[in-house]
């Protein structure tokens, strides 16, 4: 332990998806997500966007949450995903654009590349 930080978990490895997943299509693996996340509270507020054979599942929220609402929902989630489907799955928020009124009105804008 290094001032109070535990390092125990900090070199194993990160799970991968299964060689079912791997070898779905993306279409069958947002069915499998779709028909898992029915009976997850608040599973209404979700829309997957894309199921990557690397396990990455990039989601949308409908409704607006605070920050630190967003990220407790968005573990919880994650980890009930990962019991119903596959343990390699990590989920992913599209990019939010920039919601300070007050850059807005300075003309500021903040480019966000969907390309990477």
């Amino acid at each position: 332990m290094l001032k109070g930080i535990s390092l125990e978990f900090a070199s194993v490895p990160d799970p991968v998806p299964s060689s079912k997943w791997v070898n779905t299509s993306e279409k069958e693996r947002i069915n499998n997500i779709n028909a898992a996340m029915q009976n997850f509270p608040g599973h209404e507020q979700i829309e997957i966007k894309s199921a990557l054979t690397n396990g990455q599942v990039s989601l949308e929220l409908k409704v607006v949450m605070a920050a630190n609402e967003r990220g407790v929902f968005l573990l919880d989630f994650e980890e009930w995903i990962k019991k119903m489907v596959d343990t390699g799955i990590s989920i992913w928020h599209v990019p939010i654009g920039d919601k300070n009124s007050l850059r807005n009105l300075r003309g500021i804008e903040v480019a966000i590349n969907e390309d990477l």
